[in-house]
């Protein structure tokens, strides 16, 4: 059945200030093994692993290894596949690496187009690689971020996949996510949060931030026009005009 974006307005209004575990504990009941979670290995996306453990919660977790990531999120990475006994984490890589990329194509991350190209070959196609595995992925956006994320709702559609994307986090304040993990101080936090990086991607395209500058300043710095990668249709703008997903999916998201 297709289901469009104006179909999740109820859901939408019904999840609206629930609980991050609230729905988490949803998309499990729903979607079952056909739901994963999806983390970069940034401090919003542990944390959403941390709950899903600690609440029992079994879900894939899909992790895109670009080979250009710091060393301490590839750390990050084992440490929780290591301590989150009910996450099971699945690593996904370019067909390409960066080097052979580089040769064939030139350096791509050093123009806006080149940027956009790099970005689609290292993150978004390993991701499409799954498509058809699943039918909601679980993303740790959060309006407080700003910029094109101000607006993400719980609930949206990723048309590229053909899946629900589900966001518990999205109303979480930057405060009350500072405030889970010293409140869970076993929750694991990626060094590089307390090295200067509110934001973290590959190496070559990450910079520290004053604390002056906005959250994203060291994102693409060197590329005044960029401020997302792409893996995610909030930050393209391309909800789409639907998704189709099996009956029982669609009716179990009805009020």
């Amino acid at each position: 059945m297709r289901i469009t974006q104006a179909d999740l307005v109820p859901l939408n209004q019904r999840f609206e200030d629930a609980a991050p575990l609230d729905i988490l504990r949803f998309a499990r009941e729903v979607f079952g093994e056909r739901a994963a979670i999806l983390s970069s290995m940034q401090r919003a996306g542990t944390a959403l692993c941390h709950m899903a453990d600690r609440a029992g919660l079994d879900f894939d977790v899909l992790f895109v290894d670009t080979g250009v990531l710091h060393t301490q999120t590839l750390e990050t990475r084992d440490a929780l596949a290591s301590t989150h006994r009910h996450l099971r984490i699945h690593t996904l890589h370019p067909e390409r690496g960066f080097l052979e990329q580089t040769r064939e194509e030139g350096l791509l991350y050093v123009t806006p187009e080149g940027q956009e190209r790099c970005c689609d070959l290292r993150k978004t196609a390993p991701l499409r690689s799954v498509r058809g595995r699943y039918d909601a992925l679980i993303g740790a956006l959060r309006r407080g971020e700003g910029g094109a994320r101000a607006r993400v709702q719980p609930f949206a559609l990723d048309v590229d996949m053909n899946t629900l994307r589900i966001h518990p986090l999205a109303h979480v304040t930057s405060e009350t996510l500072n405030a889970y993990f010293t409140e869970h101080p076993d929750a694991l936090q990626n060094p590089l949060h307390l090295m200067g990086f509110p934001t973290i991607g590959c190496f070559p395209c990450t910079t520290p931030v004053l604390p002056d500058e906005p959250e994203r300043a060291g994102r693409w710095r060197h590329l005044a026009s960029v401020a997302y990668c792409g893996i995610n249709p909030t930050d393209r703008g391309a909800l789409g005009d639907g998704v189709v997903l099996d009956d029982r999916y669609v009716t179990a998201l009805q009020p």
